[in-house]
């Protein structure tokens, strides 16, 4: 008789994914209540207890369930914040992490152990002792300031890489995350194309008129954000999506499969471009060139090649289409003259004279909006990164980025390194689409700050992870008619 791992529980993924579903259910139906009384008080806290004890014993029971639910919640706690204001609801990913990280920690054995011998497990460990060391900088002596900034930063890719490389080691955990970040991409699209086609709600309307009209209303266009943080993330999540179902859609799976991932990834398109971003461009590019490249399918590496080349002489050398407000947002990406370009060369040009002799940067924390709430007035709280590797850079010096490019460079070669060995079609297509999708959000980190931050955050460590351990997932091929 065949003894389920310790850390499996009494629940496939597929079983935890309802229960998931359920507990967000749950959760959904009682602010859906609190809002409707219209009180947010400590009393009304107690609608939420029997989902939160609920997940607790799943999470020490099934640890995976407590990664599955950081990714669900990863999607949408942000808007939230638009219905319940104030309310901390980004410390409830500390603490599903530390309560998934803890039932971990009872439940190692030697074969788990062995799973973090892995580069991306020491690269990662290096970058999480050097932000720490941050905490000392002389430069940004405000303690409070580096503890909130260097979650996005470090925080959460300590407790998720090792997480991922533990509890993610079989075809059916790799099948669950492809599920999860395609339905929402389905989901998070719809609710987008809804603020463009139908409008937003009163609470969405509220954030707007707060705080969010003067970067989402331009020229009385609204630009979409769905249930993200702001336009960009939600462009960039959603071309990110759009590429996973694109790369799917040419696997080896029956025809009404690939018709149904050709048309997921053309819903994701469309949320795309409703987001009035330009940096998603650059991930279904790079994408799709990574793909067509490591699919090693002359067939359509050379029709595939032309058809990029066609759509970029398009946006490059035509004005067609200007008329449309997502086309020709979509056509500035591609413009080496764009205003905004020239402002952001220009901010990184003083941010290379500010941090002459100051090789551990300026400190975690002394950046963008936390730099503006614990050092208003100072030169970094008014001179904005816009580029995630621009702030990690500037916050930990060229010896912090040095660091964090390691990390990322053995995760890009160990990702073809494994794509090569992998056999199953089915594993190897997932693997190639992860992997383009690793790079194309890369890639539009150097013009937006997207990497770090929710739900692309939670989707990227975990990728990290996989790729780096992708043989794992290699089953024969008779598993491909289960997917």
């Amino acid at each position: 008789m065949a003894v389920r791992p310790a850390t499996q529980g009494f629940m496939t993924p597929q079983v935890s994914n309802y229960f998931i579903a359920g507990l967000i259910f749950i959760t959904g139906v009682s602010m859906a209540m609190v809002l409707a009384i219209g009180s947010v008080g400590v009393g009304s806290l107690v609608a939420f207890l029997p989902a939160v004890v609920g997940l607790i014993v799943l999470i020490f029971n099934n640890p995976f369930i407590g990664i599955l639910f950081y990714i669900n919640y990863s999607y949408f706690f942000i808007g939230l914040n638009r219905y319940i204001i104030g309310a901390p609801l980004g410390l409830t990913v500390d603490g599903v992490l530390f309560l998934t990280t803890l039932s971990i920690v009872f439940k190692l054995t030697k074969d788990n152990i062995k799973n973090l011998h892995n580069g991306i497990f020491y690269t990662t460990i290096l970058w999480f002792l050097y932000t720490l060391f941050q905490a000392f900088n002389p430069e940004a002596p405000k303690l409070q300031a580096w503890a909130y900034a260097v979650r996005g930063i470090s925080f959460y890719a300590i407790q998720t890489i090792p997480l991922a490389l533990i509890l993610f080691t079989k075809k059916e955990n790799l099948n669950a995350f492809f599920n999860i970040l395609m339905g929402w991409g389905i989901v998070s699209s719809l609710w987008g194309m809804k603020q463009i086609y139908i409008g937003v709600d009163a609470y969405e309307k509220g954030w707007l008129d707060r705080e969010g009209k003067t970067t989402h209303i331009l020229g009385n266009q609204l630009r979409a954000f769905s249930f993200f943080s702001d336009a960009s993330q939600f462009g960039v999540t959603m071309s990110y999506t759009a590429l996973i179902y694109l790369v799917l859609s040419f696997g080896p799976y029956s025809r009404k499969k690939k018709i149904l991932y050709a048309l997921g990834a053309m819903l994701c398109l469309v949320g795309m471009g409703s987001s009035g971003s330009r940096g998603p461009v650059f991930v279904v590019f790079v994408g799709i060139l990574c793909y067509l490249f490591l699919a090693r399918n002359f067939k359509i590496l050379i029709p595939g090649m032309g058809a990029i080349l066609i759509v970029f002489a398009f946006l490059k050398f035509t004005y067609i289409g200007n008329t449309n407000y997502q086309i020709y947002r979509i056509r500035t990406a591609i413009d080496p003259k764009e205003a905004s370009l020239l402002v952001r060369l220009a901010n990184q040009a003083k941010l290379k004279t500010y941090l002459i002799g100051k090789p551990f940067g300026a400190g975690i924390g002394t950046t963008d909006v936390w730099a503006r709430r614990y050092y208003p007035g100072s030169y970094l709280a008014s001179l904005p990164t816009d580029s995630w590797f621009v702030k990690i850079w500037a916050e930990n010096g060229v010896i912090g980025l040095s660091i964090y490019a390691l990390a990322l460079a053995w995760v890009i070669v160990m990702g073809v390194v494994n794509i090569r060995k992998l056999q199953n079609p089915d594993t190897r297509q997932k693997i190639i689409a992860l992997y383009g999708g690793f790079l194309g959000i890369l890639a539009a980190s150097f013009g937006n700050p997207v990497f770090g931050q929710a739900p692309l955050g939670a989707l990227m460590y975990i990728s990290m992870a996989i790729l780096s351990t992708a043989t794992l997932f290699d089953e024969p091929e008779t598993s491909l008619s289960t997917n």
